[in-house]
């Protein structure tokens, strides 16, 4: 089982919005084959591991977490195990999926398979986020900002701000979560791709989504340009036909929301809505506005604030100052403050 947990961890948080699972088929405790979920959540670990086997007896089939029972983008594992006579089947943790919810191991069960649990000894939380997702769909935030050392977020004829350093982490991070959000007022003013930037990751950038209320989004910029490759949705209220058949003539999904009494999209209500369309995470890279309303409603779980070592005189954008003070005082627990130096930067990690 530390062997199949081992695997899962191989492509955790590269596997979509699938659970990175690991699985080992073995006989007379011989290893014979294993898998592991494929990146983007394709192929899953038990139909890998037991494709190439021929028919046996006595197989032993080990995974990290139960089998699927449903028909998906992917075949049950269910049926892949019972075609390969597998006789025992050891697992170490339920899917919460609704769709399975121990249906899987039921199943198996009832086809004379010997089901045993044994203890996750690897790591006790391994599918703490996932599970947690599959009980409420509500999805776990992230946000993100990068500001000068006192606080600004904006330098004249800089598109950037941070180093090298910084750039890729932010990258890295984009390619371990699912979904990307921003308001348009960031998406107008720096026309950003929104996509994971690094060779090898490239295919893992997340879908992302846009609140645009009056729909003021610039046509033919970087997004909407790239919207056939990287799924895209908009958020809006106002019911224009020609811009919205024009988006969706771009491939873009809009998704109305009404406004709420403050003349506001419900934060809430976006973070629902992207978790029932199976998105188990979301990085918010908004610009002040945005943010501030997600912390005001103590939505974020954890906040990566970057600083660069410059000051600047010229107050050419928002102050992030009192965001920062803000985040200080929400995230108390001193002991999950993490602080990061990336060269002649500085990562501060606020954490729930």
């Amino acid at each position: 089982m530390n062997l199949a947990f081992n695997l899962a961890n191989i492509h955790n948080n590269m596997t979509g919005t699938n659970p990175s699972v690991g699985c080992l088929v073995c006989k007379n405790d011989k290893i014979l084959s294993y898998g592991v979920t494929g990146v983007g959540g394709s192929p899953h670990a038990e139909y890998s591991a037991l494709l190439n086997l021929k028919k046996s007896n006595n197989l032993d089939c080990y995974v990290s977490l139960e089998p699927c029972h449903h028909q998906g983008k992917n075949p049950p594992c269910t049926k892949s195990i019972i075609n390969k006579n597998v006789k025992s089947l050891y697992y170490s943790d339920i899917d919460n999926d609704p769709r399975v919810q121990g249906k899987g191991l039921e199943f198996l069960q009832n086809n004379k398979i010997k089901i045993s649990k044994i203890s996750n000894v690897y790591k006790k939380n391994f599918y703490a986020i996932y599970n947690d997702f599959s009980k409420n769909f509500f999805p776990k935030v992230y946000a993100k900002i990068a500001t000068t050392k006192n606080y600004y977020s904006f330098v004249k004829n800089r598109p950037q701000i941070t180093n090298s350093y910084s750039k890729k982490l932010t990258h890295i991070l984009r390619s371990e979560i699912n979904a990307i959000l921003i308001g348009v007022n960031t998406h107008n003013k720096d026309n950003p791709l929104l996509n994971c930037r690094i060779n090898g990751l490239n295919l893992l950038s997340p879908a992302r989504f846009i609140i645009d209320p009056n729909l003021r989004i610039n046509r033919n910029s970087k997004l909407i340009m790239s919207a056939k490759k990287i799924k895209t949705y908009i958020f809006y209220s106002d019911k224009n036909n020609n811009k919205i058949n024009y988006l969706k003539n771009k491939n873009i999904y809009p998704i109305y929301l009404p406004l709420n009494k403050n003349k506001h999209m419900d934060c809430k209500e976006i973070l629902v809505t992207i978790g029932l369309l199976g998105y188990k995470n979301v990085l918010i890279e908004g610009g002040y506005n945005t943010i501030k309303r997600f912390i005001d409603l103590n939505l974020i779980d954890i906040f990566y604030f970057f600083k660069n070592n410059e000051v600047i005189s010229k107050k050419t954008s928002h102050s992030f100052k009192n965001i920062y003070m803000l985040l200080e005082k929400k995230f108390k627990n001193k002991n999950k403050l993490q602080q990061v130096n990336l060269k002649d930067n500085t990562l501060t990690v606020f954490q729930k």
